[in-house]
């Protein structure tokens, strides 16, 4: 997965085409295994989504991150499925990877 940066959020990046958007924080047990599900997803779709994730460091970044605060991706860890720009659905929480996996091509039928 790509790094997001701070930087990337008033750039055209999301504008067009499929993209998720996964935020995790560093340690923290429930994001380990959802970051490795979708590593593995990524695989399956790497020619018509980008995989991009997001890492908080620590407790204040989590609290007074513009990023998290933006995007509304608390508790951890968020998975976002985005289309030209709008964030068309929402993950909280560790899924399955069959529920990734189904999201993404959801994502990829919207209109």
């Amino acid at each position: 997965m790509k790094k997001f940066k701070k930087s990337d959020i008033n750039s055209k990046i999301f504008n067009k085409g499929n993209k998720v958007l996964f935020f995790q924080a560093d340690g923290i047990c429930p994001c380990v295994p959802a970051r490795s599900d979708l590593e593995d997803i990524e695989k399956s779709f790497q020619d018509e989504i980008e995989f991009y994730e997001y890492s908080a460091k620590n407790v204040r970044q989590i609290n007074e991150d513009e990023i998290i605060k933006h995007f509304e991706a608390l508790p951890f860890p968020t998975t976002l499925f985005i289309k030209d720009g709008n964030i068309i659905y929402r993950l909280v929480g560790d899924n399955s990877k069959s529920t990734y996996r189904n999201y993404a091509t959801k994502l990829l039928e919207e209109k």
